[in-house]
């Protein structure tokens, strides 16, 4: 329910606590470093790449915010992904249907930063 939901900031992590909490076997975990990284990393070269690896885990905590962070770092930190290689991953993301509100959502937006660098 709406009124159950509440913003919290995301902390900057340390590479080091990134890669720590990344290879954690706790979802949570895992979800929270990819909201740090996007947030925070300067290496988003890096951030896509664990937002994809993100996308194909077992966990959908995992896959819900590596699909939502994907499309943050596209369009609110303007960086230049790998159209090429996020598109296809979002769209597969958009299929599974525990995922498919967010994967869609971060597509639209990652199409949206396509279209912003191609004028």
């Amino acid at each position: 329910m709406a009124s159950d939901l509440k913003y919290e900031s995301v902390p900057a992590l340390s590479r080091a606590e990134l890669v720590h909490r990344l290879e954690s076997s706790d979802p949570r975990a895992v979800a929270s470093a990819l909201y740090a990284a996007t947030r925070h990393e300067q290496d988003r070269k890096w951030v896509q790449d664990q937002c994809l690896k993100g996308l194909t885990s077992t966990e959908p905590a995992i896959r819900w915010a590596a699909a939502t962070c994907m499309g943050d770092l596209a369009l609110f930190r303007s960086f230049p992904v790998e159209f090429e290689i996020v598109i296809p991953a979002l769209e597969r993301a958009a299929q599974d249907p525990s995922i498919a509100d967010p994967a869609s959502l971060s597509l639209s937006m990652v199409r949206q930063a396509l279209e912003k660098e191609t004028l």
